[in-house]
C-alpha cells in the first residue's frame, strides 16, 4: 500500500506533533511496502504476521526513501525515526492529519455493495464538487489511515470506504477518520469466520452511526431489519422500497428503471441491488444539495467496476460478471436479479465456494443449493469443495446440476450446454477466481 501527500503543510504539521524533534524537508509518498517505495517516500517498517518491514531496510534506502519509521534500531544512511509501535504511529498521524480536514467526511460501511455503492457516490458528486474517495480495496484498518493522506483539504466531500473483517474494526476506522456522515448499506452473514454471527456483524458496522454525534447525518436503509432498528444519535435520512422514506423508491418489473420521489431513473446495470445502491446514492447527493436531475443524469452514466455485477455481451449470450466475492445473501440476491431479467431466455448460474463462513459454511452452501432449486435456475454449474454441498441440496431438481472440481472440465461442458439468447450468471469469492470461466467463454 502506497500513497501520495496530498498537502505538505497538514502533513508536517501532524507529524511534528507527533515527532517534534524530526526534521524533514521533502517527502512524497508514505508506504508500508518497500516494493512500492518512490524517490522521497517515508517508509513505515510494519510487523505482520508473515513479514517484517525491518528487513527491507536496505530496499527503502536504494529505493531513495527520505525517512524510515522503525521499532527496531536499525543502521542505515537514511534518516530513521524510532517509535514503540509503527501501526500505532500511522494511526496518530492520520488522525492528525484528519484534523485539518475540514470538508465533509462520509464513511461506507456493510456486507455488500460497500465498494459500488462508494464508486456510484464518487461518480455522482464529483459532477458537481470536488470529491476524494479511497481507492480500491484501501478499506481496512490499515488502509483507510493511509488514504487519508490523500485528500489535500480543498474538497467539498471526501468518501471513505470502511471494511471490517473482524469485531471491532468499524470503531477502530472511526477513532481515526472521525466521519462526519455515515451509510451502512445492509447488514448479511459475511466473515462470519470471524464473527460468529450477525448480531456480531450488525453490531460491529453500527459503531458508524454511534460515532457521528449530534451534528452528524446517518443515511438509514429502512429496509435492512437490523440497519433499521440501530440507535441513530444524530439526524437520520432515511430511504426506502417499502416503507414510507425520506426519499421513496421503486423498481420496474425488470429492474430497469428506478422511480425516486417521482424522478425516473434509468439503471445502466439493472438488478435490485444496483437499485438500492443507486437509492442510498440518490439520498446523500440530494442532502448534500445536489440538483435532483444532474444525480439522474450521474447515476444513469455509470457503469459498474469488473466483477461486481457487470453486464457482458459476447457470441449472442448474456454474462453476469459477479464475481469479485460472495456470501449467502450476495448470491441468493444475485440468482435473484438473474431469474428478474427477460423472460423466454434460458438462466445459467456458474457459482464457486463462498468462503470465511467458519461453521456455518456447510450450511450457507446447502440453503443456497435449495434456492437454486425454488428459483427454477435451467442450469447450475458449481465449482469448489464447498459447493458439493450445494448440488446434494439439489439432488431431485429438474433442472441441470453438476458439481466439478477442474475449471476446465466446467469450461468444457458449459460452452457445450450454451445456446445463443442464453444468461449466464457468474459468482463465488475471491479466491476461486471465478473470473477465469469468463475469461475462458470469450476464447
Amino acid at each position: 500500500m502506497r500513497v501520495d501527500i496530498q498537502n505538505k503543510t497538514y502533513f508536517k504539521k501532524a507529524l511534528n506533533t507527533i515527532l517534534p524533534d524530526l526534521k524533514l524537508s521533502e517527502f512524497s509518498g508514505i508506504t508500508i511496502d518497500s516494493r512500492n517505495i518512490k524517490p522521497g517516500d517515508i517508509f513505515l517498517a510494519f510487523k505482520g504476521e508473515s513479514t517484517d518491514g525491518h528487513k527491507y531496510i536496505d530496499h527503502a534506502e536504494k529505493a531513495g526513501a527520505s525517512l524510515a519509521i522503525v521499532e527496531n534500531n536499525i543502521e542505515t544512511s537514511i534518516p530513521i525515526a524510532q517509535v514503540k509501535s509503527t501501526r500505532n504511529f500511522l494511526n496518530e498521524l492520520a488522525a492528525a492529519y484528519r484534523k485539518n480536514i475540514t470538508c465533509p467526511l462520509i464513511g461506507i460501511t456493510g456486507s455488500n455493495g460497500k465498494t459500488t455503492t462508494k464508486d456510484l457516490l464518487t461518480h455522482v458528486l464529483s459532477a458537481s464538487m470536488n470529491t476524494m474517495s479511497t481507492r480500491g480495496n484501501y478499506n481496512s484498518t490499515i488502509g483507510v489511515p493511509l488514504s487519508i493522506f490523500e485528500c489535500g483539504g480543498n474538497e467539498d466531500a471526501a468518501i471513505i470506504e470502511m471494511g471490517a473483517s473482524m469485531p471491532g474494526e468499524i470503531e477502530y476506522i472511526c477513532n481515526i477518520v472521525q466521519p462526519d456522515m455515515g451509510i451502512i448499506t445492509n447488514v448479511y452473514e459475511a466473515h462470519l469466520e470471524y464473527f460468529g454471527d450477525i448480531d456480531e456483524v450488525a453490531k460491529t458496522k453500527s459503531a458508524l452511526f454511534s460515532y457521528l454525534g449530534k451534528e452528524g447525518t446517518a443515511f438509514i436503509n429502512m429496509d435492512d431489519p437490523y440497519i433499521s432498528k440501530m440507535a441513530i444519535p444524530c439526524k437520520g435520512v432515511e430511504y426506502s422500497f417499502t416503507k414510507p422514506a425520506d426519499y421513496q423508491g421503486s423498481l420496474s418489473s425488470e429492474n430497469q428503471t428506478l422511480t425516486i420521489n417521482n424522478i425516473a431513473i434509468n439503471l445502466s446495470s439493472p438488478s435490485e441491488t444496483m437499485g438500492m445502491n443507486a437509492l442510498a446514492v440518490f439520498s446523500i447527493a440530494a442532502h448534500l444539495g445536489m440538483d435532483a436531475h444532474v444525480i439522474k443524469t450521474q447515476i444513469e452514466s455509470f457503469q459498474l467496476p469488473s466483477g461486481r455485477g457487470n453486464i457482458l455481451q459476447f457470441q449472442d449470450i448474456m454474462v453476469i460478471n459477479d464475481s469479485y466475492n460472495a456470501n449467502l445473501e450476495s448470491a441468493c440476491t444475485g440468482i435473484n436479479n438473474l431469474t428478474s431479467l427477460s423472460e423466454g431466455k434460458r438462466k445459467i448460474a456458474v457459482i464457486g465456494d463462498m468462503l470465511e463462513l467458519g461453521e456455518l459454511e456447510k450450511d450457507h452452501h446447502q440453503t443456497l443449493g435449495k434456492y437454486l432449486s425454488e428459483k427454477k435456475v435451467d442450469a447450475v454449474f458449481a465449482f469448489g469443495e464447498l459447493t458439493r454441498h450445494t448440488i446434494q441440496a439439489m439432488n431431485g431438481a429438474a433442472m441441470f446440476h453438476q458439481y466439478y472440481d477442474d475449471k476446465v472440465n466446467l469450461l468444457t461442458d458449459l460452452k457445450a450446454f450454451i445456446s445463443e439468447g442464453d444468461i449466464i450468471y457468474v459468482k463465488g469469492s475471491r479466491g476461486m477466481k471465478m473470473e477465469e470461466i469468463i475469461t475462458g467463454l470469450q476464447d
